[in-house]
């Protein structure tokens, strides 16, 4: 029997989206059987005493970007200062960090190695690369870069300039970033959508409005604001309250316990449920009508794949967001808000087309949970022999591209 193929997941618990996408890998991969899946979050495990802003600070860089930049909602100028403070914090830091991952690769000894972080992934690579020149025998790990935004900020952001790794993207302007890159001609893989849970798109696991308790003659509205919440949700709470309807709200809070306090303190005309942070997002969204929240990449393909309306918050979108709006309103998947008033307008319309049972999009089909399994199997597939190995070469069948919006 063959072993599994281990693949080292490289991601970090700054913002909710990366680890989600760690654990839907996990979930995808081996749940096929032929994969092992190590997750390594290098900021925790690996490399804490190199956090420039803990050592200087009584924060470390993941607690500011969730506490501060999320949390507080400081996404505009706060949030570039801490983006380029976290550049030069790797700058600072590279050869160590370059070593101590290294050595790690040796103890572990991946198959493949996997990021789904930005911003690092010249040192992964460089580790990688010091690790592979140790190996002499059987087949040389492979290194790779799946992108969890709906495109890169900025050039380098995601995806270096270099021949040794492997881009996996699951949108059409990611995969145009990628593809200006010549070092990485036949290299770039294309998933149908950014990757989510397998329940996300398999409708026999799917919840009804019965088995959360919800009243199944009533709309559901879902209010998610990622893994931390945002009071921004209180206002919306009473926004609804001041627009007449039939619908049933539940705020998944996240891990703001303070928000979810006040939220359930509330008197609110409308039926509520109010949730920390849960595993049954899935089964919440999918027995909804209705997402209300920030623009994040990894939530609004969950809820285009169940062909939910969107009402997205402009007021606390991060810069890489921009392009999860533009694509969203340009698609007319859903609306975008700044204000209150602007968000109590589109609300009234929203529940008005739900009411009339004419507000349910179409399902925007997203197979990235079929696609990775290819994907990985295309890329453990390519991996060559060591110097004095006698293992035959695998071969990398040609890259297809997926048709995305």
């Amino acid at each position: 029997m063959t072993d599994p193929v281990h693949v080292a997941v490289i991601y970090t618990d700054a913002g909710g989206g990366h680890r989600a996408s760690a654990f839907a890998l996990k979930a995808c991969l081996e749940g096929s059987g032929r994969y092992r899946v190590s997750l390594i979050n290098p900021y925790t495990t690996l490399i804490p005493h190199l956090d420039l802003f803990s050592r200087f600070g009584s924060r470390t860089g993941e607690n500011i970007y969730n506490e501060v930049i999320l949390r507080q909602g400081r996404t505009g100028l706060t949030c570039w200062l801490f983006y380029a403070a976290l550049r030069l914090n790797y700058v600072f830091c590279e050869r160590p960090a370059i070593s101590i991952l290294a050595r790690h690769f040796e103890d572990i000894r991946p198959d493949v190695v996997l990021s789904v972080m930005p911003l690092g992934n010249r040192v992964m690579l460089e580790a990688l690369k010091r690790y592979r020149a140790t190996i002499t025998d059987g087949l040389l790990p492979e290194g790779a870069v799946m992108i969890t935004d709906w495109a890169e900020l900025a050039r380098g952001v995601w995806f270096p300039n270099r021949a040794d790794y492997h881009a996996i993207c699951g949108t059409q302007d990611a995969l145009r970033n990628a593809e200006k890159l010549p070092k990485l001609a036949g290299k770039v893989h294309a998933m149908g959508g950014l990757l989510i849970r397998p329940e996300f798109t398999n409708p026999a696991e799917r919840a009804s409005k019965q088995a959360l308790n919800l009243d199944p003659a009533r709309p559901v509205v879902t209010v998610l604001y990622g893994a931390q919440g945002s009071m921004r949700m209180l206002e919306l709470a009473k926004a609804m309250r001041d627009v007449p309807h039939t619908a049933q709200v539940v705020f998944l809070c996240g891990r703001n316990e303070a928000l979810a306090g006040e939220l359930r303190t509330m008197d609110l005309p409308y039926p509520v449920q109010v949730l920390g942070f849960t595993d049954k997002v899935a089964q919440y969204l999918s027995a909804s009508d209705l997402f209300i929240g920030k623009p994040g990449p990894g939530s609004t393909s969950e809820a285009m794949a169940l062909g939910l309306s969107m009402l997205l918050d402009t007021s606390l979108a991060l810069p890489q967001e921009a392009a999860v709006l533009r694509h969203v309103v340009k698609t007319g998947a859903g609306q975008a808000f700044s204000t209150s008033a602007d968000f109590s307008q589109h609300f009234k319309a929203a529940i008005t087309a739900i009411e009339s049972g004419q507000a349910r999009q179409p399902l925007a089909a997203n197979t990235s949970p079929a696609d990775i399994l290819e994907i990985m199997d295309r890329i453990g597939a390519s991996r060559v022999p060591a110097a004095g190995s006698l293992q035959p070469t695998g071969e990398l069948p040609r890259t297809r591209h997926v048709s995305r919006a």
